[in-house]
């Protein structure tokens, strides 16, 4: 009786351990599919002309260099993943910069955003003041944020990553 009592217990730890395994490796795959975007979304931002990046990846389609809603945009796939509840049309993966939706002017690039994960409020323009104009067209750093966000089976999970872009002298 007493073989049989710790045989059972035995079996049930080692279901236990299993079973923990399984669910672990799950996120671990998650976890690597969303790393592998991130790193992709970061290194296209970097092969892009470095004064059309902010135009190309943020939420505004008005401002896209080939006319309105001919760039990417600031969501992408990420497949493999399960839609998060927040998903846009399966859209998993999101691009944030410092930016500030005014009412008559639409979406702004700032320097004087509270975005503790972007390093700001920080001079983006070199010119060491921290303003409130919009410059979109003149920055001389960008910070980025690719933020990841899918459902699993251990609840809602989330992947980010930040930077900081910079125009880079070609001799």
């Amino acid at each position: 009786m007493v073989g049989m009592t710790i045989l059972l217990v035995s079996i049930l730890i080692l279901s236990s351990v299993v079973g923990s395994l399984a669910q672990q490796r799950a996120v671990n795959r998650e976890t690597s599919l969303a790393v592998t975007a991130a790193r992709n979304v970061l290194e296209t931002l970097r092969s892009q002309e470095f004064s059309e990046v902010y135009a190309l990846y943020n939420a505004d389609p008005a401002d896209d260099p080939l006319g309105a809603g001919s760039a990417p945009g600031q969501r992408f796939e990420v497949p493999g993943l399960d839609d998060a509840a927040d998903a846009v049309g399966g859209m998993d993966g999101e691009i944030v910069f410092p930016t500030v939706l005014d009412p008559l002017e639409g979406l702004q690039l700032r320097e004087d955003v509270e975005l503790r994960a972007l390093g700001m409020p920080r001079d983006l323009s070199g010119d060491n003041v921290v303003g409130d104009q919009d410059l979109s067209g003149s920055y001389f750093i960008l910070p980025v944020q690719v933020r990841v966000r899918w459902r699993s089976p251990s609840g809602p999970r989330q992947y980010e990553m930040a930077t900081q872009l910079c125009r880079y002298n070609k001799s």
